[in-house]
């Protein structure tokens, strides 16, 4: 027995050392290097890419040499959705820092192959996403360890040593590794929050002193006091306090409120306390994740504040400023500083801080959740991140969401139309793979959206984009038409005649069926899709499921009157509409004039009434202001995302009130004659009749003289009010520049003057004021697509009194009218031009390859009564070659088909020729979905469509 015992203890030892020998091999195995010899003891075995060199180290062993360029390994087997540890020491020689740096990318199924990486490396091409960049000074070796996943369906990784080509110097790599590891993501915010929390950390209180500290803080609330003195003679006994483990959100929102409150008071509030070093009240408690707040405000239902809101709750002298989330939080800051202390972010280089070295004020008691949970602006100001999050617009979309973000402000919701987040129709399914085939598919200009094989190519092509997401349930997927009319096939038409004629029903009906098909392979995928131009009125008899969101476009609109009244009372009944069939539904706005962003544009009030009366829709819960995202320095364009974003946040506000805030906070003594002028400029519009779109032409009625004449002397009050102040001065001389512009371009009928009248055109210093004014304006862009040499040559061109077509000899002046190119729409490559054989002096042209519309007419230009004929003067200048192809097309629309065709051949020659328009005769309307337009087709790229000008003859 004994001896069997011995036996049995022995094999039992003997299991366990298996077991052990198992665990520790497993271990090993877990620990060791994908990498190919990572260590670099066997030369560059593994790596290749640009010349490099192994050089042996005496304290790293061997390392890789790199002048410049890269090298790398690719193919290393990863599994999609595991973490991995990237490990390397390096150090540069003679080299500027920043010039090395280490980049990853995937490869699998579905598969985003970009760079990932939380820091940004400068490239002569542009910036690029980094997992580790080189920070230090040349000479010491540095370790650097960043832990990255695999997107789920990863099979590879790749890795990237890298040098930027073209700097001095070498970069040496050693002891680079990848091994699989259970350790958190390395995040910019993490790496912003240790950095932060470095900056004032203190030594952590032995635990009983911490507790009794913390307790007594606690004890000191209660009861709130009636007022809260901050500052006292520039110093202060209040200290800001956060958690142990803040983020780098909460953590920015504390440093800001402490830097804020410095400029404000003068007062030191730098001395940051934490949970483990908590400093004597009275404190300002920032965020949710500390010991303090719940003790001192156990009634703020954090719990029910959302992603953005927050409350102010005083207890005792303290202060307490939380959100259920981080970025809640931040807003909460950002909030106290705007609304109750006078702190005003006016643009992303404007900033109105008040200066008072004692600062009282009536104790905080406040609950905040904003009206709309989406809130975006794009606008080349509304993309700047720190002036968004600080008016507290939280979306991002589109191409701001591809660009990084400050750690201490990166927290945005990319929920709808964010980086890999919308297709259109023709993405998903791509003409030149299923056109010649299935020609049916493509109807009318979109597709055939009752054709159940497009359905079933358009949801598989959706799976393969959602399963790149990072996480596909957080995501409305976007599905947006083609950006053009649609004449729909006669299945579409036969489902629409069902459901109120509305082109809207087939639409909706197919977003449908593909979202049924998608959620089949990706439970709880949600979508999104446009209502727009002929999809925009909603279809009767239909509804929206839960799982998709419509985002109506307001392209039509007609930007002097609000959403729902004047004349775009129909399209306040289409939005009205899907908010009655609709759970989820945003509003895409227009909010700028894409036809002349340096224009006088009166829709600032119109904006805020239609935001007031959005408010007042239950399902609307977004609001996208699409604006002068093409350029910085637009028409009031900073005013604009200041009053949008305060509205989306209490929509209750006065208007005209916000208005004549920022105007006294930025203009200063110029703010109430800017202010004038900005109520001169709606009052013009509302005596003009015009039709304020989003191409409205330089030709507007409103701009008459009397309007200008009494803008402009506003403008010069507005400038002598702050004579002495330089950057006032050029804050106002900005808000000249598009009265200058109007006045420059027309300047031929503004130049006579009245008897008795003063004023002067004053050309040659205009013109002067004008151009530095858009230099310091940084301006690119007068209107989509105009760049600043085609302002130039604009504004170069003299015009003569138009010659009267043939076409209109002997007729009555009542009977024929005349538009010349100032009326006209244009589109990306025209350009108005000097030209001495039009009929003025000047034309609109644009490159024969341009493929577009890119010339249009509207028909708000006609007389209001009457038939009219149409006819468009046009020309061709080519370049010479052998059998010259391509045309013009000249047409209105809709429908989409209807146009004549010329060759360019009959049009070549100084001369113009006039082409009827099909489809009249045309009569006056607002409705900017129809018009007349010049294409051209099939030209050269040095091929040149020139359009003198339309003019219409009464039609017998």
């Amino acid at each position: 027995m004994a001896a069997t015992r011995t036996t049995r203890l022995r094999i039992a030892r003997y299991l366990a050392y298996l077991l052990l020998a198992a665990y520790c091999l497993a271990v090993n195995a877990a620990e060791e290097s994908l990498l190919i010899n990572g260590d670099f003891s066997a030369g560059r075995s593994g790596w290749w890419g640009d010349a490099a060199k192994v050089v042996r180290q005496s304290d790293v062993g061997d390392a890789l040499e790199l002048a410049g360029g890269f090298v790398a390994q690719d193919r290393i087997a990863v599994k999609g959705g595991l973490r991995y540890r990237i490990q390397v020491r390096l150090r540069t020689v003679d080299a500027p820092s920043g010039s090395a740096f280490v980049q990853v990318s995937f490869r699998g199924p579905n598969v985003d192959t970009g760079w990932r990486g939380v820091e940004r490396i400068a490239q002569p091409w542009g910036f690029e996403a980094a997992v580790i960049v080189d920070r230090e000074a040349s000479g010491p070796w540095t370790n650097y360890d960043v832990v990255v996943q695999a997107p789920p369906q990863a099979t590879q990784i790749l890795l990237y040593l890298r040098k930027v080509k073209g700097t001095a110097g070498v970069v040496q790599f050693a002891q680079v590794s990848l091994t699989a590891t259970d350790e958190p993501v390395t995040t910019a915010a993490a790496i912003q929050a240790a950095q932060t929390r470095t900056s004032f950390a203190r030594a952590p209180f032995p635990d009983a002193d911490r507790e009794a500290a913390l307790a007594a803080v606690i004890r000191s609330g209660g009861a709130p006091a009636r007022q809260l003195q901050l500052a006292v003679d520039g110093a202060t006994r209040y200290h800001i306090h956060v958690g142990a483990d803040a983020d780098a959100i909460t953590l920015h929102a504390a440093s800001e409120l402490a830097d804020y409150l410095k400029q404000i008071t003068g007062a030191d509030f730098s001395a940051i306390s934490d949970d483990n070093a908590p400093q004597p009240g009275p404190l300002i408690v920032i965020g949710r994740s500390n010991r303090l707040t719940e003790p001192l405000c156990p009634l703020a239902d954090l719990d029910t504040l959302g992603d953005d809101g927050f409350v102010l709750c005083t207890s005792g002298r303290n202060l307490v400023i939380a959100g259920d989330t981080s970025r809640g939080t931040m807003y909460g800051v950002n909030w106290f500083l705007d609304r109750m202390l006078g702190v005003k972010w006016l643009a992303p280089d404007a900033i109105y801080v008040p200066r008072q070295t004692t600062l009282n004020m009536a104790a905080p008691h406040e609950r905040q959740i904003p009206r709309f949970a989406y809130r975006e602006v794009l606008s080349s100001e509304g993309q700047d991140k720190a002036f968004r999050a600080h008016n507290l617009l939280d979306g991002e979309s589109h191409g701001p969401s591809f660009s990084a973000s400050p750690a201490g402000i990166d927290d945005w919701d990319h929920s709808w139309l964010a980086k890999g987040g919308d297709a259109s129709f023709w993405e998903l399914l791509p003409r030149e793979r299923y056109a010649k085939e299935h020609p049916e598919w493509y109807a009318g200009g979109q597709v055939a959206m009752m054709n159940p094989a497009v359905r079933k190519v358009l949801a598989a092509n959706i799976v393969a984009r959602m399963q790149r997401l990072p996480d596909y349930t957080k995501v409305w997927f976007g599905l947006h038409d083609m950006d053009w009319g649609w004449d729909m096939d006669p299945a579409s038409k036969a489902f629409a005649n069902l459901h109120g004629g509305n082109p809207s029903a087939p639409l909706l009906d197919m977003v449908m069926d593909v979202a049924a098909q998608v959620r089949e392979v990706l439970p709880g995928a949600r979508f999104a899709f446009d209502a727009y131009h002929w999809g925009f009125a909603p279809p009767t008899g239909m509804s929206v499921p839960d799982y998709v969101l419509v985002y109506p476009m307001t392209i039509q609109v007609d930007y002097s009157t609000p959403l729902d009244s004047g004349r775009n009372v129909e399209l306040g009944k289409g939005l009205a509409g899907w908010n009655a069939i609709s759970r989820h539904m945003f509003v895409w706005d227009h909010v700028t004039n894409f036809g002349g962003s340096i224009q006088p544009t009166p829709n600032i009030y119109p904006i805020g009434a239609s935001i007031r009366w959005l408010a007042t829709l239950k399902h609307v819960t977004g609001y996208f202001a699409e604006g002068s995202w093409f350029t910085p320095g637009a028409e009031f364009a900073s005013l604009r995302v200041w009053l949008i974003a305060r509205l989306l946040w209490d929509p209750s506000q006065d208007v005209h009130a916000l208005v004549a805030q920022y105007c006294r906070d930025y203009f200063g003594d110029a703010g109430p004659y800017v202010l004038d002028y900005i109520d001169l400029m709606h009052r013009a519009i509302a005596t003009s009749g015009d039709v304020l779109a989003e191409e409205a032409p330089v030709a507007m009625k409103m701009y008459t003289r009397e309007f200008v004449v009494r803008a402009d002397r506003l403008l010069a009050q507005a400038e002598r009010a702050v004579s002495g102040n330089p950057l006032l001065i050029e804050r106002v001389r900005q808000a000249r520049v598009p009265l200058d512009f109007v006045i420059l371009v027309r300047r031929n009928e503004y130049e006579s003057s009245s008897a008795g009248d003063t004023w002067q055109l004053d050309y040659s210093n205009r013109l002067a004021r004008f151009k530095d004014a858009v230099r310091s304006s940084r301006l690119v862009r007068f209107r989509q697509g105009g760049n600043l040499q085609q302002l130039d040559q604009l504004l170069s061109v003299e015009r003569s009194v138009a010659v009267r077509p043939a076409l209109a000899a002997g007729l009555a002046d009542s009977d024929w009218r005349d538009f010349q190119d100032l009326s006209l729409d244009l589109y990306d490559s025209a350009h108005i031009v000097a030209d001495a054989t039009a009929s003025d002096g000047a034309a609109s042209c644009m490159r024969g390859n341009s493929s577009i519309w890119a010339v249009q007419f509207k028909f708000d230009n006609l007389p209001r009564e009457g038939l009219w004929d149409l006819y468009v003067s046009v020309r061709v200048n080519t370049e010479p070659r052998a059998n010259s192809q391509g045309g013009v097309r000249v047409g209105s629309y809709p429908p989409m088909t209807l146009f004549s065709y010329v060759p360019g051949a009959a049009l070549e020659g100084s001369d113009y020729y006039e082409i009827r328009v099909a489809g009249g005769p045309f009569a006056y309307g607002t409705d900017h979905d129809r018009g007349v337009y010049v294409q051209a087709a099939n030209l050269g790229s040095n091929d040149q469509v020139c359009v003198d000008r339309v003019f219409a003859i009464r039609h017998r």
